[in-house]
């Protein structure tokens, strides 16, 4: 219901059975929209694989011109099937998140990161670069499937992020079961602080309590 709301709200084809994938961002170096921009077209064609082609994207975001433009050529190019919105609504920004199948979070550094957390808390999965707070916060698919809470794109390259998204693309479209166990695992994470401190605090007691270790330089 949420999808097709959200497909008819911003103009989207109506498709119950494509991958919907969103970005909500700073467009910015840092945040990758490069690599993104570089993606989309091999995205949108059918390549007769099933997946490739059966994908829409939503981007919204404000930031430095040249990625903005990004988002502006995507929308006209491939019109009903790519929506690159230039500026911000919190409003619709829940929406991506409570409407789409996947959500994209490409950093190239990422200290923290909320986004990806509150997508899992909609059941929407985050492709997040294993980095900083992404990969502390997101598990990836090769945890399984009852742990796994996204997906890791190891390093930030157009064929790596391409490898990636195909491989959540066809999790949603050919392994439905497996989505669904992932959704509901990415609903229930927890990054109440209160949980955060008493992770750290256990950390530092074991710090504290584990004797020292004696390296002796090998003769």
């Amino acid at each position: 219901v949420n999808k097709k709301m959200l497909q008819q709200s911003l103009g989207l084809n109506e498709d119950s059975h494509c991958v919907l994938i969103g970005f909500v961002g700073r467009l910015t170096w840092q945040k990758g929209v490069d690599v993104i921009g570089s993606v989309i077209p091999w995205l949108m064609q059918d390549s007769g694989n099933g997946v490739t082609g059966n994908v829409q994207l939503i981007m919204m975001g404000n930031g430095e011109k040249q990625y903005a433009e990004t988002l502006r050529q995507a929308d006209e190019t491939y019109r009903g099937r790519v929506i690159g919105f230039v500026g911000f609504d919190p409003k619709v920004e829940h929406q991506i998140m409570a409407g789409c199948d996947l959500f994209l979070m490409p950093s190239r550094y990422e200290p923290c990161g909320l986004p990806q957390m509150y997508s899992q808390q909609y059941g929407t999965l985050p492709i997040v670069t294993a980095t900083g707070g992404l990969k502390d916060t997101v598990k990836d698919i090769s945890e399984g499937p009852h742990m796994a809470t996204g997906f890791h794109v190891t390093e930030l390259r157009s064929d790596k992020l391409k490898e990636v998204l195909y491989k959540a693309a066809e999790v949603v479209l050919r392994r439905p079961a497996e989505f669904q166990v992932m959704q509901r695992s990415a609903m229930l994470t927890d990054f109440y602080w209160p949980q955060a401190i008493d992770e750290y605090e256990r950390h530092i007691d074991f710090t504290m309590i584990d004797p020292p270790t004696v390296r002796r330089a090998k003769k």
